[in-house]
């Protein structure tokens, strides 16, 4: 039944199903060696525990800091070695630089050899519900926190199906008619983060129009409000799956 309803579809509409399922199974097999290489890691010192409950679901809040996801976040100890840097060590595991100097109470980026770093060792998953116009942070299938946000207008559709996150930025410069609008600037569309696709020219970035975040009313990219998106950037490192749907 299932191949005489996809040997009825149109072409495009099966290249287009075809090419997902493909980006799917390279996405889980991705997964799978970045977690072998985690455990695997000679200079992995041992693990921290975690709480063995799930994270609760929080509704985003710009008074609620996140110290229920970093208290149950799992994770290794690394023992720092000489040539290491925290951009080295972000992405040979999978992370970010910011959520490691959040994890070690860093300020700077200076490293001695030996020193111990508490790294995550969890994987998140950004889902995007276009006609609630959510955002959720999920990690192993568990909802750590959801975001209202903006989607496309009418007309100009945030695309739907699954990307990966290719570049991270922060105060994004904006380019306008032409213009270069300097990150920071008050008159800057793209507020202060930025979250790429691989699909270019579409992504998730601030804002300057908060009061219009939970409308559809963007050019397809995803808006937050800024405090959203910096706190959602600090756990999003490049190559994070972002599966957006119209359920």
């Amino acid at each position: 039944m299932l191949f005489l309803l996809f040997s009825v579809l149109a072409p495009e509409v099966q290249a287009r199903l075809l090419n997902q399922d493909a980006e799917r199974r390279f996405f889980a097999r991705d997964l799978w060696e970045i977690q072998d290489k985690r455990f695997t890691n000679p200079s992995v010192y041992s693990r921290f525990p975690r709480l063995e409950r799930k994270l609760g679901i929080s509704p985003s809040g710009y008074d609620e800091p996140l110290d229920s996801v970093y208290s149950c976040a799992r994770g290794l100890v690394y023992r720092v070695q000489s040539g290491d840097t925290l951009g080295k060590i972000a992405r040979r595991f999978g992370t970010t630089i910011e959520l490691i100097r959040t994890l070690n109470g860093i300020k700077g980026s200076h490293l001695t050899v030996g020193q111990r770093l508490r790294l995550p060792d969890q994987l998140f998953t950004i889902r995007i519900d276009k006609l609630l116009n959510r955002l959720y942070l999920e990690s192993e299938g568990v909802l750590i926190k959801d975001y209202p946000v903006s989607t496309g207008r009418s007309g100009a559709q945030t695309p739907e199906g699954v990307f990966f996150v290719q570049s991270r930025y922060p105060y994004p410069a904006w380019f306008h008619k032409g213009v270069v609008v300097p990150g920071g600037a008050p008159d800057n569309y793209l507020g202060t983060r930025w979250l790429g696709f691989d699909k270019p020219q579409f992504g998730i970035h601030g804002t300057i129009f908060p009061e219009l975040i939970g409308q559809s009313v963007s050019k397809g990219c995803v808006r937050m409000r800024n405090r959203d998106i910096e706190e959602l950037y600090e756990f999003i490192a490049p190559g994070t799956p972002v599966i957006i749907t119209a359920e």
